[in-house]
């Protein structure tokens, strides 16, 4: 599913693709590129999105790095440097106010209906992603879908949406990924989860990649692991040099050497990740599999 243009693209395609509701974003952009981001336009965008009231954003509160809206309908976190769209729940109350009726109609019948409110959710909310496919779609009834209903068994459609870049070096911490819930009687959003990406750094690739595989050596034996350069696998891509949870100022996207090393199924496999910029080792693991799984 094509999207719209990442928050780094030509501005202009993006507002077009996304109607009324992208001229809202455009404002959120433009306050992005001087460091600033318009929260009360970006709070009634989700707002409008999610069918609620957009006079909530005047609820909006500041805690923690985020700009949060709570209320007896939606609860709604946005990161406060980035304008990215974190989370979306509903309280007790909104279950208590929509109480199934098995004998009333369903707003949403069928997976291309919900598929379609998913798709609608995402582009209007402002949800930036290049394109994005859902994956592991499923429509649950009965205990598991109380589990995503604060405890009420309702109808409920529920998917994993999947950013697809078109340059690979942004493949995993550089993509966006998160689960969505909409409720088939009411054809509300219920749910929504993602995590905040930070913005990219320069691409600077300033090691080998052989220097890169001795790095990961020498970091290995530490283990008692030990490879041939041939053995060992590697590749470069961005990835996240703070907390998923949130983005703080300094954090940001970083290039970085992705190696991976094993001989046999019953032997050491080892993962590293190597600061492409400078030879740090930001992460390194080893693990025989007989003796993760106990035997």
């Amino acid at each position: 599913m094509k999207l719209r243009p990442s928050m780094f693209a030509v501005v202009a395609v993006g507002v077009m693709a996304l109607g009324a509701g992208g001229w809202i974003y455009r404002d959120q952009l433009a306050s992005l590129a001087t460091g600033r981001v318009d929260t009360q336009a970006r709070i009634r965008q989700v707002l409008i999105a999610s069918r609620e009231n957009p006079d909530s954003a005047v609820q909006a509160t500041r805690f923690d790095g985020g700009i949060h809206v709570r209320n007896d309908s939606i609860r709604v976190l946005v990161d406060e440097l980035s304008g990215q769209l974190v989370s979306i729940s509903r309280p007790g109350e909104f279950f208590l106010k929509n109480a199934y009726s098995p004998s009333a109609p369903n707003a949403l019948r069928s997976e291309a209906q919900a598929k379609a409110a998913m798709e609608a959710f995402l582009r209007d909310a402002g949800v930036d992603m290049e394109s994005f496919e859902l994956e592991k779609f499923h429509a649950f009834n009965g205990p598991k879908a109380a589990q995503l209903a604060h405890g009420h068994e309702r109808p409920v459609f529920s998917a994993q949406f999947a950013e697809r870049k078109s340059d690979i070096r942004f493949a995993g911490a550089g993509s966006r990924r998160g689960t969505i819930v909409f409720d088939s009687q009411t054809g509300l959003l219920l749910k929504y989860g993602t995590t905040v990406i930070p913005q990219a750094a320069p691409w600077e690739v300033n090691l080998t990649e052989a220097r890169a595989k001795e790095l990961a050596t020498e970091s290995w034996r530490e283990w008692g692991a030990s490879f041939d350069s041939k053995q060992i696998r590697a590749k470069t891509q961005y990835v996240r040099s703070g907390s998923s949870y949130k983005v703080l100022p300094e954090d940001r996207l970083i290039p970085a050497f992705l190696l991976g090393a094993s001989t046999d199924a019953d032997s050491w496999q080892c993962f590293a990740t190597i600061d492409a910029r400078n030879g740090k080792v930001m992460d390194s693991t080893c693990h025989i599999p007989n003796r993760m799984r106990g035997e």
